[in-house]
């Protein structure tokens, strides 16, 4: 099988090759606890692609010794065997590349519309039916998913002699590498067949930082969801009115490797704007759900929360994997406010640490091993767990997503 490799790369945010083939419960203090207490026609989404199937095994049960070949000694050789040496067998499956449009060069997160074209030179007919699709190579492709395989339309039927193109839709990590990406013919449950299309695609990933003024409610680069539930915009920000106030923003790009969010703080008076001993005011998580069932999941999570429980400062609670990896720690609790002043309010991450910063003075570092989900939700004022304090006035919101 012959593979059509790369050429050179570089760093512009998607770049490929188009060619022809030349035929080669947040919380754990005593009084401040948590209220802990083969295919599929299903997976046929009319794309044309699926995923991987159980039935890929590429064995075509040839010959097992089990004593019904024919040629045992007794008839001897005439010359008509074809599997004398003297005359190839022949190849009912058979495919040849003739052009590949795979990516050379992608930044993280961006998409690319592949194509590879390939040629029938078997002798079976080629039908979605009989079980003949484009497969990623050793059923993986990480450019490529969740599926693995592209899949002939309904009505396709490719003869020997004839071509067909599979089109489909790529898209890079988030994180930065050289990655393989390879494809061949496959006859499901028979054999992998014919030459091989591949590519290693060179992703980079930039530091990226996405903005929202937060004064009215309408979307900002960077994000592709703001859902707003109560509170008020002004020029100043948008300010919790109510407890149940909510302002949530989803980003277009999930957070899988390193990043960080900031957003100043007006009209910050803890002691006179308390109704209650758990407050939220700044929490991110891997989904919108933003609340304790993320304790059973792989989730990540962190929340600044206030409240009467903690004197004048706040608690800052983190989480990589649910609820079971949190930690947790109390923080300038004997703090003073003045709400004319503007507060800023940073938490930056990455593979080992969360940290949290107020006016960008570090106040404590926990552990975020294990991170396997990333964040991506944003809520202000109340999550989904604890109503929010009322009076604090959000603006400047910026998110930062590091290589």
């Amino acid at each position: 099988m012959i593979g059509l490799l790369l050429g050179a790369l570089g760093c512009a945010p998607f770049e490929g090759r188009s060619r022809r083939h030349s035929g080669d419960n947040f919380d754990s203090d005593g009084d401040d606890t948590q209220d802990e207490g083969g295919d599929d026609p299903a997976n046929d989404d009319g794309t044309g692609q699926d995923g991987s199937d159980d039935d890929d095994t590429g064995d075509d049960n040839s010959d097992d010794g089990d004593g019904d070949n024919p040629d045992d000694g007794d008839n001897p050789d005439d010359g008509d065997n074809p599997d004398d040496g003297n005359n190839p067998p022949t190849v009912a499956d058979a495919a040849e590349v003739v052009t590949v449009d795979l990516p050379t060069q992608l930044s993280c997160g961006a998409t690319y519309q592949a194509s590879v074209e390939m040629r029938n030179i078997g002798q079976a007919t080629w039908t979605r039916a009989a079980g003949f699709k484009l497969g990623a190579v050793d059923d993986e492709d990480a450019l490529y998913g969740p599926g693995v395989r592209v899949r002939l339309g309904e009505n396709d039927s490719i003869a020997p002699g004839q071509t067909h193109s599979f089109e489909f839709e790529m898209t890079a990590p988030l994180s930065a590498d050289a990655y393989l990406t390879d494809w061949q013919m496959v006859h499901e449950g028979v054999q992998w067949f014919g030459e091989t299309a591949s590519e290693t695609v060179s992703v980079a990933c930039s530091t990226q930082t996405w903005c929202d003024p937060l004064t009215d409610s309408s979307l900002h680069s960077g994000f592709d969801d703001k859902a707003v539930d109560g509170g008020s915009f002004s020029p100043a920000g948008w300010q919790s009115t109510h407890h149940d106030a909510q302002l949530l923003l989803r980003l277009s790009t999930p957070l899988s490797s390193s990043g960080s969010l900031e957003v100043d703080v007006t009209n910050f008076s803890p002691t006179t704007q308390y109704s209650g001993t758990k407050h939220q005011i700044i929490n991110m998580y891997t989904s919108n759900d933003g609340s304790q069932g993320v304790f059973a999941t792989d989730e990540a999570w962190w929340n600044i929360r206030t409240g009467t429980n903690y004197g004048t400062g706040f608690k800052f609670l983190a989480a990589p994997n649910g609820g079971d990896s949190r930690e947790e720690v109390r923080l300038v609790e004997n703090a003073s406010w003045d709400p004319n002043d503007t507060y800023t309010f940073t938490v930056s991450w990455d593979a080992h640490s969360v940290e949290v910063f107020l006016d960008g003075n570090q106040l404590a570092s926990l552990a975020f091993d294990g991170r396997v989900q990333p964040l991506q939700h944003i809520f202000l004022g109340k999550d989904n767990v604890y109503g929010g304090q009322v009076g604090p006035i959000y603006s400047n919101l910026c998110v930062t997503s590091e290589p």
